[in-house]
């Protein structure tokens, strides 16, 4: 699971690398020293106190919540959010000989074989993403979440604990370097990794709804059950004594029923969850790493792979799934490209019961046009 950071911790990241002074108060505010120049750019007192509850803030503190005035003005810090920000990170000496050895262990193929071919040293890059995610149902979830995305063999992991370190360590880039051409590609698998990172993180809020719905749904069917049994019962006295048809009956009847699928309705959709994930701000690291390629064999094909420690990180880069960017579960290859598959991606055709890979057809089994994943 690639876990998000509390908005407060998030904040004070960012804002003592542009010079501030922030400390946890008893009431959960951040109280701030901030340089004249940051306090004029976000429209701050150079001295205050900054709450994130949705409530009214404590006494002269700052909304700093995610709907504040606050939040939004720290897009300022980021002017050139069109472009990309470029970086290095410094890479500590590793023993290539002592991490060939231990490749084996780091890769597990259901149905392939691999075999280590050679080992470099080279320039890498990754991109570190961070991305805010709103998720509105009957209540309303928001965090912030930051990505690390290798750029050679699209690998995506959390920063996590070590993201205030990655972040310290950084070094200005040379102007002059461009990001590559393929990082349209990078982007779009942060994100697809980010979406599924997401939907796992509030999975407990998502387990919370539907139990909420149930019970709603249930309260609302006992509701109108007994409501059209009680009008049954009045219904078949009357028609007993001739003050009412059969039909009329019927009517009466079918318009609880309708009445209870709206009420139905209207609670699924109460429930029904959206979330909006956004990307809030981007860097490119480059820094120099170990790159061991690998020759991965299924049956008559072969394809040669780069299996790479993260410096950042400091430990090894996991296989990406090459459908969907957040492996779960164990890897597979797929007989057409040699792509790399997670379980989840790598399922049986409701229709046909044959597998297939997702990252080739991407709209269904190709046997049967029709058939989905299950």
């Amino acid at each position: 699971m690639l876990p998000s950071r509390p908005l407060p911790e998030v904040l004070s990241d960012i804002l003592t690398l542009q010079g501030a002074v922030l400390e946890k108060t008893p009431d959960d505010c951040l109280e701030f020293l901030a340089p004249p120049v940051l306090s004029e750019m976000l429209g701050i007192p150079e001295h205050g106190k900054m709450s994130f509850a949705y409530q009214p803030a404590p006494g002269e503190a700052i909304s700093a919540a995610y709907d504040s005035d606050l939040f939004r003005a720290i897009a300022r810090l980021f002017p050139e959010k069109n472009q990309l920000a470029m970086a290095l990170y410094p890479s500590p000496a590793l023993n290539m000989a002592k991490m060939s050895g231990s490749v084996e262990e780091k890769i597990v193929l259901a149905n392939a074989t691999f075999r280590l071919k050679q080992t470099e040293s080279r320039a890498i890059r990754y991109l570190l993403g961070f991305f805010k995610y709103t998720a509105l149902s009957d209540e309303k979830r928001e965090g912030l979440m930051s990505l690390l995305v290798n750029e050679l063999n699209l690998s995506t992991s959390a920063a996590g604990e070590r993201l205030t370190e990655i972040m310290g360590a950084l070094q200005e880039a040379d102007p002059d370097k461009k990001p590559n051409p393929e990082i349209t590609k990078v982007f779009q698998a942060a994100r697809s990794a980010a979406a599924l990172a997401v939907v796992e993180e509030l999975g407990p809020f998502g387990q919370s709804l539907n139990k909420r719905l149930n019970r709603d749904i249930k309260r609302v069917f006992e509701y109108y059950e007994t409501i059209k049994i009680e009008t049954q019962k009045a219904m078949e006295k009357k028609a007993l004594s001739g003050e009412q048809s059969v039909e009329k009956q019927r009517e009466k009847v079918n318009a609880i029923e309708t009445e209870k699928r709206w009420k139905i309705q209207d609670l699924i959709s109460k429930y029904a969850l959206n979330i909006r994930i956004e990307l809030v701000a981007f860097i490119v690291v480059e820094t120099q790493s170990p790159v061991f390629w690998i020759e991965i064999k299924r049956r008559l094909s072969s394809r040669p792979f780069p299996l790479t420690y993260n410096p950042l990180l400091r430990k090894w880069d996991p296989l990406p799934c090459e459908s969907c960017f957040y492996p779960r579960g164990g890897y597979s290859i797929c007989d057409d490209k040699l792509h790399i598959i997670c379980s989840a991606c790598f399922k049986k055709c409701s229709q046909c019961g044959k597998p297939f890979c997702s990252a080739c057809h991407k709209h269904g089994c190709p046997r049967c046009s029709k058939g989905t994943a299950q």
